[in-house]
């Protein structure tokens, strides 16, 4: 009979042995990729194209700014008598005139210009959208990935514990094990049940996201998130506030509106010259009872005088002045804080790639060596149930740290990203 038990006992320890090569032949899913779910976000996502279409609405203010007033057509009677008759007044004429507002030399293309530099900071807006959609994405698609990466651990250290199960009960029943074993075993496989419940309702939770970042029916299939690896980030913190000040869509939207209040100061300075109106009038008189009478033509040039400068032309230029001076203060205040999270993001990043290699060339090799070696030494009698169930139950703990630390790692590059208006790809960033 003790044979017979060491004999099961041992093809046990084999299953433990091959259980990780072997289990969880889940049902295979179509796999996602984070690039192709955020090329379909940025073209379908529905808060991009609102920003798309409010800068279309700003580039159809461009012609607009630069475009002349419309002409003034008119139509009138001049020096008609009280007695109401045309022919009794040499002077009394029914005029048709047309009349043309033209501003002072350089102040449309000024306008235009202006109206450009508010389109490109709008611009600016979309790609600041688009960056963030970009990194929501990003961190549905990891909190996903480590959502089935978990449910696999879980699912694999649950058919670990089912055979510890099998293994404290057969013990138990020729006398050479405890009940407490048996027991612990159980609460242990029962706590991964519940923790696969969990872990699938928050995976159906973060499909349900991924489709609504991507504009796509609630009800859509989503399918298996590609294994994440670890590679290491290639940029320096002096090239990614470098590329931020390039890249980053808000400090470049904050440029483009300096940069039009520039055109606005340089307007308000021309203020100070006139603009000019043009009238022309064909005037149409009716003959005499003993002279024929000539129609008229009247040709005028109106000028508007700037005499109230000091308090209209000059508080304007310096209204302008004012909120240049303002707008590069809150630039400049803008990039300090771009260049904080930068530091504070890789500095971040750099440290989650140290906990990694860790986990990856530490703690989870020797805790898997621990495991062996506890099994080792409970096959022989010289290691109790319980040593062998925490060395598994380590292990287990250590596989999700690592994984969760992967997750965080992933979503900071994509907060990262995100800040320094770059997108980061995997692929061609050869991280």
């Amino acid at each position: 009979m003790l044979r017979l038990f060491h004999f099961l006992k041992g093809i046990l320890f084999c299953l433990l042995i091959l259980l990780p090569l072997s289990s969880f032949a889940q049902s295979e899913k179509p796999t996602m990729n984070v690039d192709q779910l955020v090329d379909e976000a940025l073209k379908n996502n529905p808060e991009i194209l609102a920003a798309k279409k409010r800068w279309e609405v700003f580039k159809e203010k461009v012609p607009q700014a630069s475009a002349l007033e419309d002409p003034m057509f008119g139509l009138g009677i001049v020096n008609l008598p009280t007695n109401f008759k045309f022919k009794d007044e040499d002077m009394t004429m029914k005029e048709i005139s047309i009349s043309q507002k033209f501003p002072f030399p350089g102040k449309r293309p000024l306008m235009r210009e202006m109206a450009e530099k508010e389109a490109e900071a709008v611009s600016a807006e979309v790609q600041e959208k688009a960056n963030r959609i970009i990194k929501e994405v990003k961190a549905a698609y990891y909190e996903l990935s480590h959502v089935y990466r978990t449910m696999e651990v879980t699912q694999r250290n649950k058919e670990i514990f089912e055979n510890f199960v099998k293994i404290a009960e057969t013990r138990y029943a020729v006398g050479e094990g405890i009940q407490q074993d048996v027991l612990k075993a159980h609460v242990e496989v029962s706590k991964m049940v519940d923790e696969l419940i969990m872990l699938n309702q928050k995976r159906r939770a973060l499909e349900a996201k991924i489709n609504s970042l991507l504009n796509r029916p609630s009800e859509t299939e989503g399918g298996k998130p590609e294994e994440v690896t670890f590679r290491k980030f290639p940029y320096t913190i002096e090239e990614l506030q470098k590329v931020a000040l390039e890249m980053n869509p808000t400090l470049k939207g904050m440029k483009k509106m300096i940069e039009a209040k520039e055109k606005a100061y340089a307007l308000a300075k021309k203020e100070y010259y006139p603009d000019f109106n043009f009238r022309f009038a064909y005037g149409q008189r009716d003959n005499g009872p003993d002279m024929k009478r000539r129609d008229m033509l009247t040709g005028m040039m109106e000028v508007n005088i700037p005499i109230f400068y000091k308090s209209k032309q000059d508080r304007k230029a310096a209204e302008m002045k004012a909120e240049i001076q303002s707008a590069e203060a809150q630039y400049q205040a803008m990039k300090n804080e771009i260049f904080f999270m930068i530091t504070d993001m890789a500095s971040m990043i750099d440290r989650g790639e140290k906990q990694l290699e860790l986990y990856k060339t530490g703690i989870i090799p020797q805790a898997s060596l621990q495991i062996t070696s506890a099994m080792s030494a409970y096959r022989v009698n010289k290691a109790d149930f319980m040593t062998l169930l925490d060395g598994q139950m380590t292990l287990y703990r250590y596989e999700l740290e690592y994984h969760q630390a992967l997750t965080e790692y992933e979503k900071g590059v994509a907060n990262l990203g995100a800040v320094v208006g770059k997108r980061f790809s995997l692929k061609e960033e050869g991280r």
